[in-house]
């Protein structure tokens, strides 16, 4: 376990020292950002508030407000005065985003703790901040604030076991099957192409799945387990990325960190006709000069569609024996990956077929 001292802000905590016996319980919190985010905002002496120690995704762990030093971290004073404020990268809401690194760093610093003030390794002794009574209002709780973290998807049951486990100089077992997301950051900010890159550990895994906002957008079934993400063709700003492996015997583990795109999006593809077409005769096969992406080509006669094309080479054909011979509007529609579209349109003369010649009467 390393932790390497941060010093928050002078003005974010109180300096009165406490006696350890006053130490009596500890506060898990979820940091609602990331680990250098949430530093940096404990560093800074606006923020007005510090919690002893901030834990990584990672493992990294800052002691941030010496531990006889009353931090504010528990929206409670009588709490604040009376335990130790871990806060733990993630976030409340989104499910995956605590890695087991993570919990095991947390939990290992817990039990030290919980060792040197002599303190039970149970949820009466380590709460949560959505446990902290509101100092004002009789019956409330998550402090003055209401918080709720570290929430639904922080696991207490393999937290608390860890903790009980280092407490008593042990070192939890392995997981039967992880996963990890090792090369984005939570609030990473994300652009082009991504190389997104899932690492399974433990039993033998079937498969990792791919999900975007909710959405399974790819199935891998042999390592590397990589899947190469277009943020092109998503909205800009904030995404739930996560990875699910699947083991053979059906378990499943799942790892989520959340970005940032900026990547505009594409434009609508051009499209160009020549600028004169001869008149048309019969079936005939038109081939636009088309610029960008493109993952459909529609052709549209007088107002209607006629034919789609989805993949290359997008040539479309015409039979103009089904309509009147005369003038009439052609378009062509190229349409891109996220639904923009460009046309080009014409108007172009239809002949009727020349009548056949009529064979010689035999005398």
């Amino acid at each position: 376990m390393l932790i390497a001292p941060v010093p928050a802000a002078a003005a974010n905590y109180s300096h009165h020292h406490r006696p350890a016996a006053s130490v009596r319980m500890v506060v898990v919190h979820a940091t609602e950002g990331s680990y250098d985010a949430t530093v940096s905002w404990f560093r800074n002496p606006r923020a007005r508030a510090a919690a002893n120690y901030v834990v990584g995704r990672d493992g990294r762990i800052a002691h941030m407000v010496p531990d006889n030093e009353v931090a504010w971290h528990a929206g409670n004073g009588y709490v604040n005065a009376h335990s130790i404020g871990v806060e733990n990268e993630g976030y409340t809401a989104v499910d995956g985003t605590f890695t087991d690194a993570e919990y095991r760093a947390s939990a290992q610093l817990v039990g030290s703790l919980l060792q040197r003030y002599r303190i039970a390794a149970d949820r009466t002794h380590v709460i949560g901040h959505s446990q902290v009574p509101d100092p004002f209002h009789r019956g409330e709780f998550g402090g003055w604030a209401h918080h709720t973290d570290p929430g639904a998807f922080w696991d207490w049951t393999r937290y608390m076991a860890y903790v009980r486990d280092y407490r008593a100089g042990r070192t939890p077992p392995p997981r039967p099957i992880d996963v990890t997301i090792p090369d984005l950051e939570l609030g990473q900010t994300v652009t082009g192409l991504v190389a997104w890159n899932a690492v399974a550990t433990g039993e033998a895994v079937d498969h990792v799945d791919f999900i975007v906002d909710g959405v399974v957008r790819a199935s891998v079934t042999s390592e590397p387990y990589t899947w190469a993400w277009d943020t092109s063709l998503e909205k800009k700003g904030r995404h739930i990325l996560t990875v699910r492996a699947v083991g053979i015997d059906g378990r499943s583990a799942i790892a989520t960190v959340v970005v940032e795109s900026n990547t505009p999006p594409p434009a609508a593809p051009g499209v160009s006709l020549p600028p004169e077409l001869p008149p048309f005769v019969g079936t005939v096969a038109l081939t636009p000069n088309l610029d960008g992406r493109v993952v459909r080509v529609e052709l549209w006669i007088d107002g209607a569609v006629a034919q789609t094309v989805d993949a290359a080479p997008w040539t479309l054909t015409w039979d103009t024996s089904t309509v009147t011979p005369g003038e009439h509007t052609l378009a062509i529609r190229a349409v891109g990956p996220t639904g923009k579209a460009g046309a080009a349109v014409t108007l172009v003369q239809v002949q009727a077929p020349p009548s056949p010649v009529p064979a010689p009467r035999r005398r």
